[in-house]
């Protein structure tokens, strides 16, 4: 009996371990399995050190303009940045298409206004073309894409501290993830990690003096002032830093954790770890959603322009030293709309908006929290297979479908605890709906031919 509840054990982790790696069971899991997870958890408090402004029906109502934020006079865009710099806004990041020239006075007041703030980020347009890499007059059978960035027109994109792209993959249909550094596209630093790095800035002496201490050879490489070259090509420098020697991050983390001077002010020590942590990562990372939308701080576009107006107690939105994101976001369904599919995309057509999932995923960086996969994924799964299978094996059927449900329950709770304290990604789809019903059916078939033969 021991030897077949063994087998049985083994024979369901095997199988686990097999189909986990298909495709299939790779989408099952990370559309499934992981929504499960974030509905398990429920929303969750988002940073206060950022702020959406919100390009919606509301504010084009208001300001009597259309509804395609494309078209608003660039004139608004230049006024809602001095607003934001008399404000104290640390970084401003326009999640808006400026790729065709207005007019020559709108365009000029946008860029001037730009230009003086020195905290402005603009975004790039991705474009993707598929090429197939089969023979002239083949059927194709693979495809290679090529990616082209497309600027903001050249007076914005010389008045901006950076510009920079941000791509979205929807596989199949849901986006779960945001890359760091696009391969195709040159490695280039996407929004969210162009704007973190901005916002740490006046931490790069520090950032310096980590490396310096844990690899001088490497420090060398980098400006001794973040002002003498360009925010991208100095991301991409740390970046190729951190990549020809992969201990250099942990070493940093180490030095930063017996800084005293650091150790001291919480919040420098705060941000210096998570940037250490984004220049580790890999190029694409998993977003840790905070809820619905409209959980990021949102504030209209409209609202914002009419601070000045406001005094005292009427001025409830503080925007001091905050990440400001703006781009189109809405409560209504609308046709043509910037959004997409999640987790948390809502029943009656309302899907989170690219700015907001800009800021959310520049929010992971700052607190530090994307969501991992647990390190010993693929051992979970042939451990639980094996644990399952011996147990369907070596209990009566009623005990067996009793406990195989109670086992199931507890590495759900389990699952739902790691990741909603710790952030960790344990696997559900194949450990909870194939292997254990597998296991509890392959148990009852095993016992069946064991009593006919004993008959």
């Amino acid at each position: 009996m021991k030897i077949k509840a063994i087998f049985l054990g083994i024979l369901i982790g095997i199988l686990g371990l097999v189909i986990s790696p298909l495709d299939f069971s790779l989408n099952m899991e990370e559309n499934f399995g992981l929504g499960l997870l974030f509905e398990l958890r429920g929303v969750r408090q988002p940073p206060s050190d950022v702020i959406v402004v919100s390009i919606d029906k509301a504010s084009s109502d208001d300001f009597d303009v259309p509804e395609n934020p494309d078209k608003w006079p660039r004139s608004l865009h230049a006024r809602l940045t001095e607003i934001l710099m008399e404000e104290g806004a640390e970084v401003i990041i326009f999640d808006i298409h400026f790729i065709e020239p207005r007019s020559a006075e709108e365009d000029n007041l946008f860029a001037e206004t730009i230009k003086k703030s020195g905290r402005v980020v603009l975004a790039e347009l991705l474009k993707v073309s598929e090429v197939p890499l089969s023979g002239r007059g083949e059927p194709p059978f693979d495809v290679h894409s090529i990616f082209k960035r497309v600027k903001p027109i050249e007076l914005l994109s010389r008045s901006a501290i950076a510009t920079a792209p941000f791509p979205l993959p929807r596989i199949p249909f849901k986006v779960n993830q945001y890359w760091t550094f696009k391969k195709g596209a040159g490695d280039s630093p996407t929004f969210p990690v162009v704007a973190f790095q901005i916002f740490t800035l006046r931490l790069y002496g520090e950032f310096v003096h980590l490396l310096e201490k844990v690899s001088p050879a490497h420090a060398g490489k980098l400006p001794r002032d973040s002002n003498t070259t360009s925010v991208k090509k100095l991301m991409r420098t740390i970046r190729e830093v951190f990549e020809s020697d992969p201990l250099i991050a942990q070493r940093m983390l180490e030095e930063l954790e017996h800084s005293e001077p650091v150790r001291a002010d919480v919040k420098t020590a705060k941000l210096l770890r998570s940037l250490i942590r984004m220049y580790q990562s890999e190029n694409s990372e998993y977003i840790n959603f905070y809820g619905p939308p409209r959980t990021i701080t949102t504030i209209p576009y409209y609202q914002v322009l009419k601070l000045s107006e406001k005094t005292g107690e009427d001025r409830q939105i503080d925007l001091k030293d905050k990440a400001v994101f703006v781009g189109l976001s809405e409560i209504e369904k609308i046709e043509k709309t910037d959004t997409f599919y999640t987790v948390f995309s809502q029943a009656n057509g309302i899907f989170i908006s690219g700015v907001e999932i800009a800021a959310t995923a520049f929010s992971n960086l700052l607190e530090d929290v994307p969501v991992k996969k647990i390190s010993i994924y693929y051992h979970i799964i042939i451990i639980w297979g094996m644990l399952i299978g011996v147990f369907c094996r070596m209990t009566p059927m009623v005990f067996a479908a009793l406990g195989a449900v109670g086992l199931s329950a507890l590495y759900l709770a389990f699952a739902a605890l790691q990741f909603s304290t710790n952030h960790i990604w344990y696997p559900i789809i194949i450990p909870l709906f194939v292997q254990a019903p597998l296991a509890f059916l392959g148990g009852v078939i095993w016992k069946y031919i064991d009593t006919n033969k004993e008959r």
